[in-house]
């Protein structure tokens, strides 16, 4: 049996959260009330270590605010510029239960270096690496992104599903 996705453009409202996790799950509910079939989310967020794990999922309102160079800015009085990229998938098939999938990339914030495509790519410089997210090609940040490690776990758990049925 083969499935399709199809992407939709929904309204959904993103409650105001440091918690990546309850964020999804509010979103998930939203979605499925919306299209009433199994339904993915997923959200995106930036933490950093000397701001007590902010902006998180908040970082969508910190870069439309303060700008990618506000916040390299803002962060510059602090010693420690050490930040965890996060990126949690969720889905569910019935509205009730609800799977959760984090991919996790550790690194720095820099200032602002290559692609502005994606929020804070261009700031954030994964562990190990000398280059910002928005300064790689697409397939070298898709190997090592937190998008691409949760969607690997989610991949793991619909085979694993597919085998027990």
């Amino acid at each position: 049996m083969e499935y399709r996705l199809t992407p939709l453009e929904l309204d959904l409202q993103e409650i105001q959260t440091t918690d990546l996790q309850e964020l999804v799950k509010h979103k998930l509910k939203q979605a499925y009330e919306h299209i009433h079939a199994p339904v993915i989310v997923e959200d995106t967020s930036l933490y950093f270590k000397a701001w007590n794990e902010l902006p998180g999922p908040l970082v969508k309102w910190f870069i439309e605010n303060l700008g990618l160079a506000g916040m390299v800015s803002a962060l510059s009085q602090f010693k420690d510029k050490s930040a965890q990229a996060v990126c949690c998938l969720g889905y569910t098939n019935n509205g009730k239960s609800m799977y959760l999938f984090e991919g996790k990339v550790k690194g720095v914030i820099v200032k602002p270096r290559g692609s502005l495509n994606f929020g804070w790519d261009a700031i954030f410089q994964p562990s190990e690496h000398e280059q910002t997210f928005g300064e790689m090609d697409p397939e070298d940040k898709n190997r090592i992104s937190p998008r691409g490690k949760a969607a690997t776990k989610f991949k793991h758990f619909l085979t694993q599903s597919a085998k027990q049925t």
